[in-house]
């Protein structure tokens, strides 16, 4: 196990410096602003808090009112609802879907497969090797948010920056899982998994965003992994239990489907 893990990594070494790279320099940018967005915030809040619900819903999950001066507001608006997780869902499904898809793709999945190693630790070293990726690109940015934040009068405690980030972290990351296990399920599904996995972050992101709109959308809402998400939640010292839920369901299962589908299913 350990030797496809080190192996995934060096593969990935040039996509880990340019996610973390494109992910640093977004947040810095957007912590940069925050100071000339302060000193404006009244007549920033006027014309935000005049735009109808749904449009203010794409940027911060459904708040009434808004305050680009408070920095847990700030944070929640211009971060941690909606930016990183674009960029981080963009990055967990496109690695999720590959994992299997490229060795597939490459026919070099038979070769190690080849190896004495079974198919359930070779799925979960490729996991864990996920993981690790993943939690680079979001620890480092984590970093430079700890460390721009008293720079940027953005004060925030740091166990709250780290709790907004670990969730945010995981939300993204669920999405990864979701097209791997789809992947790794069965030749079916595995058609299926991008695809599944994107409507499921990002029409989840529009639905929950605009679900202010019509009543009917209150229902279809629920269903969507983007109702739960609640970064200010987190900002505020509060724990964000659907999104808990949520989580702790699809890492459970997702992970039991994904290495019992792949123990069985063929090889293209």
């Amino acid at each position: 196990m350990k030797d496809v893990i080190v192996w995934e990594l060096r593969q990935r070494r040039k996509a880990i410096f340019w996610w973390t790279f494109a992910s640093v320099i977004m947040t810095a940018v957007i912590l940069a602003l925050f100071p000339s967005i302060r000193d404006q915030a009244a007549e920033m809040n006027k014309v935000i808090n005049t735009l109808p619900p749904e449009l203010r819903g794409l940027k911060t999950g459904g708040a009434n009112n808004i305050d680009v001066g408070d920095p847990l507001q700030f944070l929640n608006s211009q971060l941690f609802y909606a930016t990183l997780p674009l960029i981080w869902m963009i990055l967990a499904i496109t690695r999720g879907a590959g994992l299997l898809g490229r060795e597939e793709q490459t026919h070099t999945l038979e070769l190690l497969l080849a190896r004495p190693i079974s198919r359930a630790r070779l799925l979960i070293a490729k996991i864990i090797a996920f993981c690790l990726e993943f939690t680079t690109v979001t620890m480092l940015t984590f970093t430079t948010i700890l460390l721009l934040c008293p720079i940027f009068e953005l004060n925030v405690g740091a166990s709250r920056l780290f709790s907004a980030t670990a969730y945010t972290t995981l939300f993204c990351f669920s999405f990864g899982l979701i097209a791997l296990t789809l992947h790794a399920a069965s030749r079916l599904t595995k058609r299926a998994a991008t695809a599944f996995a994107v409507t499921l972050a990002f029409g989840g992101y529009l639905l929950a965003s605009l679900s202010s709109l019509t009543d009917w959308l209150e229902v279809p809402v629920k269903f969507m992994p983007y109702h739960y998400f609640t970064p200010l939640d987190a900002l505020s010292g509060k724990t964000p239990r659907g999104l808990v839920v949520y989580l702790v369901c699809v890492f459970l299962i997702s992970g039991f489907l994904a290495i019992v589908g792949f123990r069985k299913r063929d090889i293209e």
